[in-house]
């Protein structure tokens, strides 16, 4: 992986919305050398329908149209479907359902049945451990960049989030919700202040904004709660999507960032379009030096810009690379300091050792490194 040079201060900086819900193509990615295909090339799906099984996971169209066949763009496999923008189902999908009448079996059905697990990790862990957790919380930190699009996706649907959060919590019996905010996030503290009547149930904490705080292991532990599960507000609208509006997860938001950017770019796009198409479409510029990181440039997952936008794709941070010649420690002692584990990476970064595995991956030994030692590199 490159070496990726990130800027420790979150700056504010203007925020450009772009729409991308009509695309003319979209890509599946196929990781299988041999997927099980339900659609054959040239036939014509209605939205949600099943196209293949790939790896024990169900992929459905996220439009209605005609599909195009196998295409590989740079090494990678993809079936293509061409939109026909009518977004038609092969039945009505306009229904809601009342959330709080629900039970614990109908809920877990309708997640099940929706193939919810597949969207993220936590959605897939409250799946399978309900019955063991006690505490939820629902993250709205902004620590780096890449938080700000928990922010902007609570300010678009926070009824709707709220209203998810807090039915599972009674419909679960978890008998301790809980938000958690900024301190310096003032729009949506008074939101949630001016509701809190509504759900006396939850609990409102504020906290500073310091990386690495936003991490859940971190959450947890500031709040001294043990079995407890952390949301995000792209989790809980996930949820909400599924369970209230009876619809599989096909559009979401994301954040495209970077240092070089005049502007923050809220793109609200459909699902399996490339990251490509959104790049042109924010008449970004690209360079050699630049680095694409899918979610947090401190953290450094680099995907290519073939790539698809999926449920795991929250944000677009497009990082520099940095120097790869080894960079001399200085031996200040930041790493160890800062290390919410209490580990001393120094020692595993020089002696070129395996980090333990109580390591949470934070990435806060690069973090605060005046030189720059990435832990990953």
């Amino acid at each position: 992986m490159k070496n990726v040079e990130t800027n420790k201060k979150i700056i504010q900086k203007k925020q450009v919305k772009i729409y991308y819900l009509s695309p003319e193509y979209v890509y599946y990615p196929i990781y299988n050398n041999n997927p099980k295909f339900f659609v054959k090339s040239k036939s014509n799906v209605f939205k949600e329908t099943l196209l293949f099984e790939d790896n024990n996971t169900k992929n459905y169209s996220n439009i209605s149209g005609q599909v195009m066949g196998m295409k590989n763009i740079s090494g990678k496999n993809y079936l293509v479907l061409k939109n026909d923008f009518h977004e038609k189902y092969s039945a009505p999908k306009s229904f809601r359902r009342k959330v709080n009448k629900l039970t614990k079996k109908e809920i877990l059905d309708i997640l099940n049945e929706n193939d919810a697990a597949s969207y993220s990790s936590d959605i897939k862990y409250f799946i399978n451990n309900f019955e063991s957790i006690d505490s939820l919380i629902l993250n709205l930190l902004i620590c780096e960049d890449s938080d700000k699009i928990y922010s902007e996706v609570f300010n678009k649907y926070n009824s709707d989030i709220l209203e998810m959060f807090d039915a599972i919590s009674q419909i679960f019996e978890i008998s301790n919700p809980v938000i958690m905010l900024s301190d310096t996030d003032d729009k949506n503290i008074e939101f949630v202040t001016n509701l809190s009547g509504m759900y006396p149930d939850i609990r409102i904490v504020l906290s500073h904004d310091k990386y690495p705080a936003s991490h859940p292991l971190l959450i947890t532990r500031k709040l001294n709660l043990s079995n407890a599960l952390v949301l995000s507000s792209m989790d809980l609208y996930y949820l909400y999507s599924i369970v209230k509006r009876n619809k599989k997860v096909s559009e979401k938001m994301i954040l495209i960032s970077g240092d070089a950017l005049n502007s923050d770019f809220i793109v609200e796009t459909k699902l399996n379009v490339l990251i490509s198409d959104i790049i042109s479409l924010c008449k970004i510029k690209l360079t050699e030096d630049d680095v694409l990181c899918k979610n947090s440039a401190i953290r450094a997952e680099v995907v290519s810009i073939d790539d698809t936008i999926d449920t795991t794709v929250d944000a677009i941070i497009i990082a520099k690379k940095g120097n790869n010649n080894p960079k001399e420690c200085i031996n200040c002692g930041l790493c160890n300091k800062n290390c919410p584990q209490k580990i001393n990476p120094q020692m595993y970064k020089l002696n070129n050792l395996p980090f333990p595995g109580k390591c949470i991956n934070c990435n806060m030994c690069s973090y605060v490194c005046p030189r720059m030692i990435r832990k990953d590199i």
